[in-house]
């Protein structure tokens, strides 16, 4: 199986595919004998042969995937396979408390400043106006939309859980962590005028510069959330500290890291969050 197909079916450009592949990391990767090993796998080929052809189809439907996988045991056999096959890459190295220790967003200049101001004072208001006073949970989310002109536009929001919705959800295990299972889990928009502002302040192309932006908003979304907490906003408020969560519906490593520095450690959160977010070197210690 040629990597720099597979990651050309995901949605790499030629030029990313080309950097990544060239990388020694990878390239000692795919010498190994046991990653060589599932890369052969037939049913494993046979999956991303069949979704090749699929997307380029027009796309792949629920029960496509469901069909694709019988052979591995369904997504949780897929899963494992690409767990193996990705774990040896370092991202399962990666320490936790030296990562948090080390991330440290800071306003860059006035106009991420003036962002910093405008996010908390509408984190305050959106925060004043929730209607549940059992808040356990707090979401600051990013991403790129479209209207019904299909004229692109960003959306930051802010989401919650409640200790009731949470309650429940544990009767009967569902994944409390998880953004769907919220209470709300989109609250209310900031207003397009401050992020409009600061994006064409910062020259950011609203559709080519989406990724970088997205981690420097949630950049600054940590610096806003870390100073509502030195003035014990959310005690104020809900009568107890509320940890932010800042990131999209999709949990990963670096939401562990800003959630930890954000929220001033691991204290408000479990052994759930920190694996949902792919950090089970650090499940035990939570």
């Amino acid at each position: 199986m040629d990597l720099g197909k597979l990651m050309g079916m995901f949605g790499f450009d030629a030029d990313d595919a080309r950097k990544l592949t060239e990388d020694p990391q990878i390239q000692n990767m795919m010498q190994n004998p046991e990653v060589q090993a599932i890369m052969q796998n037939p049913n494993l080929t046979d999956i991303f042969s069949q979704a090749s052809q699929l997307v380029a189809q027009g796309g792949i439907m629920p029960d496509d995937v469901e069909r694709m996988t019988e052979n591995l045991g369904g997504m949780d056999g897929l899963m494992s396979q690409m767990s193996d096959l990705f774990g040896g890459m370092g991202f399962d190295e990666m320490d936790l408390d030296e990562e948090a220790a080390a991330y440290e967003p800071e306003p860059v200049d006035a106009g991420d400043r003036a962002f910093v101001i405008e996010l908390k004072a509408w984190l305050k208001d959106v925060l004043t106006d929730i209607p549940a006073a059992d808040v356990c949970m707090l979401g600051i989310g990013y991403h790129l939309g479209y209207d019904d002109a299909q004229a692109p536009h960003g959306d930051l929001w802010l989401s919650y859980h409640t200790a009731q919705t949470n309650a429940e959800n544990g009767a009967i295990s569902v994944e409390h962590w998880n953004f769907c299972n919220w209470t709300n889990n989109h609250f209310r928009s900031i207003d397009d005028e401050p992020l409009t502002e600061w994006r064409e302040s910062q020259g950011y192309d609203l559709q080519e510069d989406d990724e970088d932006m997205t981690e420097r908003i949630y950049d600054l979304a940590a610096v806003a959330v870390m100073e509502l907490h030195r003035d014990r906003f959310t005690e104020q408020r809900f009568g107890r500290k509320v940890p932010f969560i800042i990131e999209d519906f999709e949990y990963n490593q670096k939401t562990a890291i800003r959630a930890v520095k954000a929220n001033g450690g691991k204290e408000l959160f479990d052994k759930e969050f920190f694996a949902a977010c792919g950090f089970e070197a650090d499940i035990n210690e939570a």
